[in-house]
Protein backbone atom coordinates (compact mmCIF):
# COMPACT_ATOMS: atom_id res chain seq x y z
CA UNK A 1 0.00 0.00 0.00
CA UNK A 2 1.25 3.49 -0.77
CA UNK A 3 2.72 5.17 2.27
CA UNK A 4 0.46 7.73 3.91
CA UNK A 5 0.60 10.47 6.45
CA UNK A 6 -0.69 9.94 9.96
CA UNK A 7 -4.45 9.81 10.38
CA UNK A 8 -5.89 13.31 10.89
CA UNK A 9 -8.99 13.82 13.05
CA UNK A 10 -11.58 15.56 10.88
CA UNK A 11 -14.86 15.21 12.77
CA UNK A 12 -15.91 13.90 16.16
CA UNK A 13 -19.54 13.79 17.27
CA UNK A 14 -21.10 12.54 20.48
CA UNK A 15 -19.87 12.90 24.04
CA UNK A 16 -16.51 12.34 25.64
CA UNK A 17 -17.55 8.81 26.59
CA UNK A 18 -19.64 7.91 23.55
CA UNK A 19 -18.45 9.31 20.28
CA UNK A 20 -17.77 8.66 16.62
CA UNK A 21 -14.61 9.97 15.05
CA UNK A 22 -13.94 10.30 11.33
CA UNK A 23 -10.27 10.52 10.46
CA UNK A 24 -8.52 10.91 7.14
CA UNK A 25 -5.10 10.75 5.59
CA UNK A 26 -3.74 11.87 2.26
CA UNK A 27 -1.73 9.58 0.01
CA UNK A 28 1.23 10.76 -1.97
CA UNK A 29 -0.95 10.89 -5.09
CA UNK A 30 -3.24 13.38 -3.35
CA UNK A 31 -6.12 10.96 -2.78
CA UNK A 32 -7.71 10.99 0.67
CA UNK A 33 -8.88 7.89 2.53
CA UNK A 34 -11.07 7.89 5.63
CA UNK A 35 -11.98 5.65 8.54
CA UNK A 36 -14.42 5.70 11.43
CA UNK A 37 -13.79 4.83 15.05
CA UNK A 38 -16.43 4.47 17.75
CA UNK A 39 -15.49 5.21 21.37
CA UNK A 40 -11.85 4.89 20.35
CA UNK A 41 -12.29 1.38 18.92
CA UNK A 42 -11.33 1.44 15.25
CA UNK A 43 -12.39 -2.20 14.78
CA UNK A 44 -15.92 -1.88 16.18
CA UNK A 45 -18.25 -4.71 15.25
CA UNK A 46 -21.01 -3.98 12.78
CA UNK A 47 -19.27 -0.96 11.34
CA UNK A 48 -16.80 -0.39 8.56
CA UNK A 49 -13.30 -1.35 9.70
CA UNK A 50 -10.39 0.93 8.81
CA UNK A 51 -8.13 -2.01 8.07
CA UNK A 52 -6.21 -1.93 4.81
CA UNK A 53 -8.51 -2.39 1.82
CA UNK A 54 -11.57 -1.18 3.74
CA UNK A 55 -10.91 2.55 3.89
CA UNK A 56 -13.42 4.88 2.26
CA UNK A 57 -12.25 7.25 -0.47
CA UNK A 58 -13.86 10.57 -1.40
CA UNK A 59 -14.86 13.42 0.92
CA UNK A 60 -18.59 12.92 0.36
CA UNK A 61 -18.26 9.24 1.23
CA UNK A 62 -16.43 10.17 4.42
CA UNK A 63 -19.60 11.72 5.84
CA UNK A 64 -21.59 8.59 5.04
CA UNK A 65 -19.62 6.90 7.79
CA UNK A 66 -22.05 8.70 10.12
CA UNK A 67 -25.09 7.06 8.53
CA UNK A 68 -26.84 4.45 10.59
CA UNK A 69 -25.04 5.40 13.75
CA UNK A 70 -27.02 5.39 17.02
CA UNK A 71 -24.99 8.46 18.01
CA UNK A 72 -26.10 10.70 15.14
CA UNK A 73 -28.36 12.79 17.43
CA UNK A 74 -25.34 13.99 19.41
CA UNK A 75 -23.40 17.20 18.97
CA UNK A 76 -20.15 18.08 17.26
CA UNK A 77 -17.14 17.86 19.58
CA UNK A 78 -14.56 18.72 16.98
CA UNK A 79 -14.58 19.61 13.29
CA UNK A 80 -11.62 20.42 11.09
CA UNK A 81 -12.28 23.30 8.62
CA UNK A 82 -11.16 20.90 5.84
CA UNK A 83 -14.40 18.98 6.18
CA UNK A 84 -16.77 21.95 6.60
CA UNK A 85 -17.82 22.22 2.91
CA UNK A 86 -18.64 18.50 2.76
CA UNK A 87 -20.24 18.50 6.20
CA UNK A 88 -22.48 21.37 5.13
CA UNK A 89 -23.70 19.50 2.06
CA UNK A 90 -24.24 16.33 4.10
CA UNK A 91 -26.26 18.21 6.71
CA UNK A 92 -28.49 19.84 4.11
CA UNK A 93 -29.16 16.73 2.01
CA UNK A 94 -28.82 13.63 4.18
CA UNK A 95 -32.01 12.02 5.44
CA UNK A 96 -29.99 10.82 8.43
CA UNK A 97 -29.62 14.35 9.77
CA UNK A 98 -32.71 15.31 11.75
CA UNK A 99 -33.86 18.87 12.34
CA UNK A 100 -32.67 18.92 15.96
CA UNK A 101 -29.15 18.00 14.97
CA UNK A 102 -29.19 20.37 12.00
CA UNK A 103 -29.97 23.29 14.29
CA UNK A 104 -27.40 22.16 16.85
CA UNK A 105 -24.65 22.00 14.22
CA UNK A 106 -25.58 25.00 12.07
CA UNK A 107 -23.75 27.64 14.12
CA UNK A 108 -20.49 25.79 13.70
CA UNK A 109 -20.85 24.74 10.09
CA UNK A 110 -22.71 27.84 8.83
CA UNK A 111 -21.42 30.63 11.09
CA UNK A 112 -23.49 33.78 10.81
CA UNK A 113 -26.36 32.07 8.98
CA UNK A 114 -29.88 32.36 10.32
CA UNK A 115 -30.98 28.91 11.55
CA UNK A 116 -34.44 29.33 10.00
CA UNK A 117 -32.81 29.92 6.63
CA UNK A 118 -30.74 26.77 7.10
CA UNK A 119 -33.93 24.85 7.82
CA UNK A 120 -35.69 26.36 4.79
CA UNK A 121 -32.78 25.30 2.58
CA UNK A 122 -32.89 21.73 3.91
CA UNK A 123 -36.64 21.51 3.36
CA UNK A 124 -36.30 22.84 -0.19
CA UNK A 125 -33.48 20.44 -1.06
CA UNK A 126 -35.45 17.53 0.39
CA UNK A 127 -38.82 18.36 -1.15
CA UNK A 128 -40.13 16.47 -4.15
CA UNK A 129 -42.45 19.32 -5.15
CA UNK A 130 -42.11 22.92 -3.99
CA UNK A 131 -44.41 25.82 -4.84
CA UNK A 132 -43.73 29.55 -4.42
CA UNK A 133 -46.48 32.08 -3.69
CA UNK A 134 -45.35 35.68 -4.11
CA UNK A 135 -46.90 39.05 -3.32
CA UNK A 136 -46.15 42.76 -3.52
CA UNK A 137 -43.11 42.53 -1.23
CA UNK A 138 -41.39 40.53 -3.97
CA UNK A 139 -41.74 43.45 -6.40
CA UNK A 140 -41.13 46.49 -4.20
CA UNK A 141 -37.37 45.80 -4.20
CA UNK A 142 -37.45 46.35 -7.95
CA UNK A 143 -38.76 49.83 -7.05
CA UNK A 144 -42.37 48.99 -7.80
CA UNK A 145 -44.46 50.60 -5.04
CA UNK A 146 -46.90 48.50 -3.07
CA UNK A 147 -50.02 50.43 -3.98
CA UNK A 148 -51.85 48.96 -0.97
CA UNK A 149 -49.54 50.81 1.45
CA UNK A 150 -49.75 54.50 2.36
CA UNK A 151 -46.47 55.16 0.51
CA UNK A 152 -48.02 53.72 -2.63
CA UNK A 153 -50.87 56.21 -2.82
CA UNK A 154 -51.17 57.92 -6.18
CA UNK A 155 -52.12 61.59 -6.59
CA UNK A 156 -53.38 61.54 -2.99
CA UNK A 157 -55.88 58.84 -3.97
CA UNK A 158 -55.94 55.35 -2.51
CA UNK A 159 -55.34 53.19 -5.62
CA UNK A 160 -57.71 50.59 -4.22
CA UNK A 161 -60.53 52.98 -5.12
CA UNK A 162 -59.21 53.25 -8.70
CA UNK A 163 -58.44 49.58 -9.41
CA UNK A 164 -62.12 48.66 -9.38
CA UNK A 165 -64.85 47.78 -11.84
CA UNK A 166 -66.79 50.77 -10.52
CA UNK A 167 -63.97 53.17 -11.42
CA UNK A 168 -63.67 51.62 -14.89
CA UNK A 169 -67.40 52.14 -15.45
CA UNK A 170 -67.91 55.54 -13.83
CA UNK A 171 -64.53 57.30 -14.08
CA UNK A 172 -62.69 55.73 -16.98
CA UNK A 173 -60.36 58.70 -17.51
CA UNK A 174 -58.98 58.37 -13.97
CA UNK A 175 -58.81 54.57 -14.34
CA UNK A 176 -56.94 54.87 -17.65
CA UNK A 177 -54.49 57.45 -16.31
CA UNK A 178 -53.70 55.34 -13.24
CA UNK A 179 -52.86 52.19 -15.23
CA UNK A 180 -51.06 54.09 -18.02
CA UNK A 181 -48.82 55.61 -15.34
CA UNK A 182 -48.06 52.19 -13.88
CA UNK A 183 -47.30 50.75 -17.34
CA UNK A 184 -44.92 53.60 -18.14
CA UNK A 185 -43.12 53.07 -14.82
CA UNK A 186 -42.58 49.38 -15.67
CA UNK A 187 -40.45 50.35 -18.67
CA UNK A 188 -37.63 51.18 -16.24
CA UNK A 189 -38.11 48.15 -13.98
CA UNK A 190 -35.92 45.04 -13.96
CA UNK A 191 -36.17 41.80 -11.93
CA UNK A 192 -33.94 41.78 -8.86
CA UNK A 193 -31.64 39.00 -7.71
CA UNK A 194 -34.41 37.36 -5.69
CA UNK A 195 -36.45 36.83 -8.87
CA UNK A 196 -33.39 35.30 -10.51
CA UNK A 197 -32.82 32.99 -7.54
CA UNK A 198 -36.33 31.58 -7.96
CA UNK A 199 -35.71 31.07 -11.69
CA UNK A 200 -32.50 29.21 -10.84
CA UNK A 201 -34.34 26.98 -8.37
CA UNK A 202 -36.86 26.10 -11.07
CA UNK A 203 -34.01 25.34 -13.49
CA UNK A 204 -32.51 22.98 -10.88
CA UNK A 205 -35.92 21.26 -10.40
CA UNK A 206 -36.24 22.54 -6.84
CA UNK A 207 -39.36 24.60 -7.60
CA UNK A 208 -42.23 23.33 -9.74
CA UNK A 209 -44.47 26.42 -9.91
CA UNK A 210 -44.71 30.07 -8.93
CA UNK A 211 -48.15 31.46 -8.19
CA UNK A 212 -47.99 35.24 -7.95
CA UNK A 213 -50.37 38.00 -6.95
CA UNK A 214 -48.13 40.45 -8.81
CA UNK A 215 -49.15 41.69 -12.25
CA UNK A 216 -45.76 43.07 -13.34
CA UNK A 217 -44.37 39.98 -15.12
CA UNK A 218 -41.01 40.15 -13.33
CA UNK A 219 -40.90 36.42 -12.53
CA UNK A 220 -41.11 35.60 -16.22
CA UNK A 221 -38.65 38.35 -17.10
CA UNK A 222 -36.16 36.76 -14.68
CA UNK A 223 -36.44 33.41 -16.48
CA UNK A 224 -39.08 31.50 -14.52
CA UNK A 225 -41.16 29.41 -16.92
CA UNK A 226 -44.03 27.95 -14.90
CA UNK A 227 -45.62 31.13 -13.55
CA UNK A 228 -49.33 31.43 -12.79
CA UNK A 229 -50.50 35.06 -12.54
CA UNK A 230 -53.35 34.88 -10.05
CA UNK A 231 -54.26 38.55 -10.48
CA UNK A 232 -53.62 38.76 -14.21
CA UNK A 233 -51.01 40.80 -16.08
CA UNK A 234 -50.67 44.55 -16.54
CA UNK A 235 -48.60 43.83 -19.65
CA UNK A 236 -51.66 42.52 -21.54
CA UNK A 237 -54.56 44.63 -22.82
CA UNK A 238 -58.09 43.60 -23.74
CA UNK A 239 -61.43 45.22 -24.44
CA UNK A 240 -63.60 45.37 -21.34
CA UNK A 241 -66.74 45.02 -23.46
CA UNK A 242 -65.99 42.32 -26.05
CA UNK A 243 -62.71 40.81 -24.77
CA UNK A 244 -60.66 41.40 -27.95
CA UNK A 245 -56.93 41.70 -27.32
CA UNK A 246 -55.41 45.14 -27.70
CA UNK A 247 -51.99 46.74 -27.41
CA UNK A 248 -50.39 48.71 -24.61
CA UNK A 249 -49.76 51.52 -27.10
CA UNK A 250 -53.47 51.69 -27.94
CA UNK A 251 -54.45 51.79 -24.28
CA UNK A 252 -51.92 54.47 -23.28
CA UNK A 253 -52.93 56.53 -26.33
CA UNK A 254 -56.59 56.57 -25.20
CA UNK A 255 -57.74 54.51 -28.18
CA UNK A 256 -60.84 52.34 -28.12
CA UNK A 257 -61.41 48.75 -29.20
CA UNK A 258 -60.88 48.26 -32.93
CA UNK A 259 -63.75 45.76 -33.05
CA UNK A 260 -66.54 47.28 -30.98
CA UNK A 261 -65.33 50.71 -29.90
CA UNK A 262 -65.35 49.59 -26.28
CA UNK A 263 -63.03 50.61 -23.45
CA UNK A 264 -59.57 49.08 -23.34
CA UNK A 265 -58.16 47.89 -20.03
CA UNK A 266 -55.22 45.91 -18.66
CA UNK A 267 -55.87 42.19 -18.16
CA UNK A 268 -55.58 42.49 -14.39
CA UNK A 269 -58.05 41.36 -11.76
CA UNK A 270 -59.85 44.43 -10.45
CA UNK A 271 -61.39 44.60 -7.01
CA UNK A 272 -64.77 42.99 -7.40
CA UNK A 273 -63.71 40.54 -10.16
CA UNK A 274 -63.06 36.81 -10.03
CA UNK A 275 -59.54 35.41 -10.32
CA UNK A 276 -58.66 33.75 -13.65
CA UNK A 277 -59.96 30.23 -13.30
CA UNK A 278 -57.12 28.40 -15.08
CA UNK A 279 -54.38 30.13 -13.08
CA UNK A 280 -56.23 29.50 -9.82
CA UNK A 281 -56.92 25.82 -10.50
CA UNK A 282 -53.37 25.13 -11.71
CA UNK A 283 -51.87 26.79 -8.63
CA UNK A 284 -54.27 25.07 -6.26
CA UNK A 285 -53.53 21.64 -7.75
CA UNK A 286 -49.79 22.23 -7.42
CA UNK A 287 -50.15 23.33 -3.79
CA UNK A 288 -52.28 20.31 -2.92
CA UNK A 289 -49.49 18.06 -4.25
CA UNK A 290 -46.61 20.09 -2.81
CA UNK A 291 -44.24 18.93 -0.12
CA UNK A 292 -43.27 22.54 0.55
CA UNK A 293 -44.97 25.90 0.00
CA UNK A 294 -42.92 29.09 0.40
CA UNK A 295 -44.91 32.32 0.70
CA UNK A 296 -42.89 35.47 -0.04
CA UNK A 297 -43.69 39.15 0.36
CA UNK A 298 -47.42 39.17 0.99
CA UNK A 299 -49.43 40.51 3.89
CA UNK A 300 -51.84 37.57 3.54
CA UNK A 301 -54.76 40.02 3.40
CA UNK A 302 -56.11 39.47 -0.11
CA UNK A 303 -58.82 36.83 -0.50
CA UNK A 304 -58.87 34.20 -1.91
CA UNK A 305 -55.11 33.93 -2.54
CA UNK A 306 -54.47 34.10 1.21
CA UNK A 307 -56.30 30.77 1.56
CA UNK A 308 -53.87 28.86 -0.65
CA UNK A 309 -51.13 28.01 1.93
CA UNK A 310 -53.69 26.18 4.06
CA UNK A 311 -54.48 23.88 1.12
CA UNK A 312 -51.19 21.95 1.33
CA UNK A 313 -50.38 18.95 3.49
CA UNK A 314 -46.69 19.80 3.11
CA UNK A 315 -44.50 22.16 5.10
CA UNK A 316 -45.03 25.91 4.85
CA UNK A 317 -42.55 28.80 5.06
CA UNK A 318 -43.48 32.49 5.36
CA UNK A 319 -40.97 35.16 4.32
CA UNK A 320 -41.96 38.80 4.77
CA UNK A 321 -40.58 42.09 6.07
CA UNK A 322 -43.27 42.05 8.76
CA UNK A 323 -44.50 38.75 10.14
CA UNK A 324 -45.87 39.42 13.64
CA UNK A 325 -49.56 39.54 12.71
CA UNK A 326 -49.70 37.28 9.66
CA UNK A 327 -47.28 34.41 10.29
CA UNK A 328 -49.56 32.27 12.43
CA UNK A 329 -50.12 28.78 11.07
CA UNK A 330 -46.84 28.52 9.15
CA UNK A 331 -44.26 25.88 10.03
CA UNK A 332 -41.39 28.34 9.61
CA UNK A 333 -41.38 32.15 9.70
CA UNK A 334 -38.48 34.25 8.40
CA UNK A 335 -38.69 38.00 8.90
CA UNK A 336 -36.77 39.86 6.24
CA UNK A 337 -36.96 41.41 2.79
CA UNK A 338 -37.47 39.05 -0.10
CA UNK A 339 -34.28 39.68 -2.10
CA UNK A 340 -31.76 39.35 0.72
CA UNK A 341 -33.55 36.41 2.31
CA UNK A 342 -33.67 34.48 -0.96
CA UNK A 343 -30.01 35.26 -1.63
CA UNK A 344 -29.05 33.95 1.81
CA UNK A 345 -31.07 30.75 1.40
CA UNK A 346 -29.61 30.29 -2.08
CA UNK A 347 -26.06 30.41 -0.71
CA UNK A 348 -27.02 27.33 1.36
CA UNK A 349 -28.79 25.72 -1.61
CA UNK A 350 -25.59 26.08 -3.65
CA UNK A 351 -23.77 24.11 -0.96
CA UNK A 352 -26.40 21.38 -1.13
CA UNK A 353 -26.32 20.98 -4.92
CA UNK A 354 -22.57 21.39 -5.31
CA UNK A 355 -20.97 18.53 -7.23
Amino acid sequence: MVSVKDWQELLTVGTENEHIKISGKEKKNGEWVFKRTVNGDSLERGYLSPREGNEVTGWDNALRLLDGSPLRSLHILKADPLIYPYLGKYMLTSKNIGEELLLAWSDKVFPGKNKDMVMAAKWLLGSDRAVILSGAGMSTESNIPDFRSSSGWWKQIDPRTVATVEALDSNYDLFQEFYATRMKALDQIEPHEGHRVLAKWEENNLVQLIGTQNVDGLHSAAGSLNVQELHGSIRSIRCHDCGKEGSIEAFTSHETCSRCGGRLRPAVVLFGEMLPQEAWETTLEAIEQAGLVIVIGTSMEVYPANQLPAMTSGKTVYINAETAETGAGFDLIIEGKAKKTLQNINELIEIGIRR
